[in-house]
């Protein structure tokens, strides 16, 4: 019994350094230009050893981008989870967020091209699985929007269309972050986000 935990826990930390490695070389060199003998070698596996864990460079593409997807949502919403006020529960969205996206860089590059990548039918409910955590994810904002407007913070206003402003907003700020970075961090942001959403633009707005 121990022995095979301890082979299960060798093959999750060897899987886990593949995919890692083949985050960043995805990250420099896109999709298509990877191979799995560089993921391979840079991994430290013999080319044969990665066929092991993954069937092809597809299936770990979208392993690497699915498993990472579920890990951030999951994440922003246990932040959430523990907070009371509505307020404390947008300041911990959008800073979950963007905290997510500052410590893992080279994923947000990765999945900002995944929109021009073609993939084979055997994966190609990729694009589907991130369509449909997209769409989870702005149903579980609406459902804070719609608790704001139930405690009087929030003006009687279309929550699905709030949900999705929000996230427009926070969208964004990501792109120009990751695409032409600014000075400063991404969390110092929030501020400036939760303003423009919570207030508007336009001056001695009510």
């Amino acid at each position: 019994m121990e022995k095979t935990k301890r082979k299960e826990k060798e093959y999750q930390l060897r899987r886990a350094d593949i995919l890692d490695e083949a985050e960043k070389i995805f990250a420099a060199k896109g999709f298509h230009s990877t191979t799995m003998a560089e993921i391979a070698r840079t991994s430290g596996f013999a080319i044969g050893s990665l066929y092991q864990f993954f069937n092809g460079k597809e299936h770990l593409y979208g392993t690497m981008v699915s498993e990472k997807l579920d890990r951030m949502y999951a994440e922003i919403r246990e932040a959430v989870a523990g907070r009371k006020t509505v307020m404390e529960k947008l300041e911990a969205l959008v800073s979950s967020h963007f905290n997510y996206v500052e410590n893992n860089l080279d994923y947000w590059k990765i999945l900002i091209r995944a929109e021009s990548i073609t993939l084979s039918d055997e994966d190609a409910s990729l694009k589907e699985k991130i369509i449909s955590c997209y769409l989870s994810h702005i149903h579980f904002v609406e459902k804070i929007i719609k608790e704001g407007i139930r405690t009087n913070f929030f003006k009687t206003i279309d929550p699905f269309s709030m949900a999705c402003a929000l996230h427009g907003i926070m969208s964004s700020f990501k792109f120009i972050y990751i695409m032409k970075p600014r000075p400063g961090s991404l969390k110092g942001r929030v501020p400036g986000v939760l303003d423009i959403f919570l207030k508007g633009v336009k001056k001695n707005a009510v």
